[in-house]
């Protein structure tokens, strides 16, 4: 969309111009002797005004040059083989292992114990089909999974389960904060470090290369796999810029020297995730998939199945583990609150708090919530305020909540030489606006390139073309001003000043798509240009604002 939209202005600035100069001739040639100073003028104020527009439609041009420098000086032809592409994914290896590895820090500094199990709800094949299948051959250094490694573990093993299956296919599941994100980053650094460390150095190249991406912004009715995924990795690692870059991503993709965890199946559409899933079995590299439990149910219930693939779901936190971590990430003793609050969950594995606090997401706010004191007694004196109003599920989901509330307050908290750079009022407002607009598009994903367009698309193009009138007409008109009078002064400000309104207006329609890296502009294709609505556009406005000009003028 960025590279689409890149070619659109290049082509309407340049017959927007045009269309300038051309039809503010038009307007005026043959009622004017070419004597007349007043035309000269508006002649001169009409070529620069097609001129203004004609250098804003070749702006990308610089960057068309390099790009075709950079081609020509590093196109290698198709994707390197053999052991030049062990080294690119040697290269890889070391990008994703640098961008995760600061991650694993924190995951790893106080780590929940999360185990895994059989799924509660019906999401691949039968777990004998899944051992039964040949259709990878099993990761150097590691052994054929059996049944009986599926039936449960923790998710140290869950490596052990990704390099072991035949099908090459995995689905982990789990619900709302069960931890699933984490899981998948331990994964990657995991498989990395059996790349590096565990096998020989001769078998290393078939150790495919583990990147982790999110499905959010995959149409896969309309987007193959590998092109999707190619972009993907041109995105994230500039190894992979240019021409040769995506050969070589394409010819790592071919080669199945890449795996690919994708997180957060359930962020798209739903019924585009039995489509995704059916993509990705087609696949010629090892898939994992982590999804909510109901979203992944409600897929392979319409036929959105990995064949062959293993399924586990990620368990709720027992009590003891809860009570342990807790007890864990505090000074020992703790304080009377904190001893409290543990005895009371080891003491009531059916209460509401312990219920809240059976996922990682709600013992990790309690941990960085709750650092001062004896301030874990307030927790208890509010549990004990909402079960003598609601009971059941309302009460946990309050609990959580209340804890979820939490948060802001202690990310912006003063600390010692490192003051928040908004205040806690400022951050709320700005935040809730936010959850706001998330909610009515439906989604809980950020896309940060999207929020210009929150604003009504006539608002932008208003506002960003009155703001350029205005300081364009003034900067323009106090030059005309000074050299050749008022009057030419006001007439050039006004005739520029529209121009740039104009060409301001268009632009703040803004784009649809993420940003791109220059790498992956790529070539401009005409095809692209010279379409109905581009060429409609550029006609119109060109003619029109040479008009208005002329008029003006």
């Amino acid at each position: 969309m960025a590279k689409r939209r890149t070619e659109t202005m290049t082509f309407t600035g340049v017959l927007a111009g045009l269309g300038i100069a051309a039809a503010t001739l038009v307007a005026t040639v043959g009622k004017q002797p070419l004597s007349n100073p007043w035309f000269i003028l508006f002649t001169v104020v009409a070529a620069a005004s097609g001129l203004v527009f004609v250098l804003a439609g070749l702006a990308p041009l610089p960057g068309w040059i390099a790009w075709a420098w950079r081609a020509r000086t590093s196109r290698a032809g198709p994707a390197v083989a053999g052991p030049d592409l062990d080294r690119v994914a040697d290269r890889l290896a070391e990008a994703v292992n640098k961008q995760w590895k600061p991650a694993a820090g924190k995951l790893m500094a106080a780590p929940i114990q999360v185990t895994w199990g059989r799924p509660s709800r019906p999401l691949a094949v039968r777990v004998d089909a899944a051992v039964g299948s040949r259709r990878f051959a099993r990761l150097p250094g590691l052994t054929p999974v059996t049944e009986a490694q599926l039936e449960a573990g923790r998710i140290d093993d869950l490596h052990a389960v990704y390099g072991g299956l035949g099908s090459g296919r995995l689905v982990i599941a789990g619900a709302p904060g069960s931890g699933k994100s984490s899981a998948a980053v331990l994964l990657v650094l995991a498989a990395l470090k059996h790349r590096e460390d565990r096998v020989r150095a001769e078998d290393r190249a078939k150790v495919p290369v583990p990147v982790l991406f999110t499905a959010q912004d995959w149409d896969p009715r309309r987007q193959p796999v590998k092109e999707w995924l190619i972009g993907q990795l041109q995105q994230t690692y500039l190894m992979f810029a240019g021409w040769s870059g995506a050969a070589n991503a394409g010819g790592l993709i071919d080669a199945g020297k890449v795996s690919v965890i994708l997180d957060g199946l359930d962020e798209i559409a739903e019924d585009l995730r039995p489509v995704a899933l059916q993509a990705l079995d087609q696949a010629s590299f090892r898939v994992v998939v982590l999804s909510r439990t109901a979203e992944m149910a409600s897929a392979a219930s319409q036929r959105g199945v990995l064949q062959g693939a293993a399924a586990v779901e990620l368990r709720v936190i027992d009590p003891a583990t809860a009570a342990s971590y807790l007890e864990d990430v505090q000074i020992y003793p703790p304080p009377d609150g904190w001893h409290d609050l543990i005895n009371r969950i080891r003491a009531s594995p059916e209460s509401p708090l312990t219920e809240a606090l059976n996922n990682p997401l709600t013992l990790t706010l309690i941990r960085d919530t709750y650092q001062s004191g004896d301030d874990a007694r307030e927790l208890l004196n509010y549990c004990d305020t909402i079960q003598q109003r609601v009971s059941g599920a309302q009460a946990v989901e309050e609990i959580t909540g209340y804890l979820l509330d939490r948060v802001l307050p202690a990310a912006y908290a003063s600390r010692p030489g490192k003051p928040p750079r908004y205040d806690l009022q400022t951050a709320q407002n700005a935040l809730a606006k936010i959850a706001v607009r998330m909610n009515q598009d439906g989604t809980r994903d950020l896309q940060w390139w999207h929020i210009p367009r929150w604003v009504p698309s006539a608002q932008r193009i208003v506002m960003g073309g009155l703001v350029a009138w205005l300081v364009v007409g003034l900067v323009v008109g106090l030059g005309f001003e000074l050299v050749y009078g008022l009057k030419n002064g006001i007439e050039a400000g006004i005739g520029f000043g529209l121009v740039a309104g104009v060409a301001a207006g268009g632009a703040a329609r803004g784009t649809s798509g993420p940003p791109a890296r220059m790498g992956r502009i790529g070539r401009p294709r005409l095809r692209r240009v010279f379409t109905r609505g581009n060429l409609r556009f550029g006609l119109v406005s060109g003619l029109v604002l040479g008009l208005v000009v002329g008029v003006a003028a």
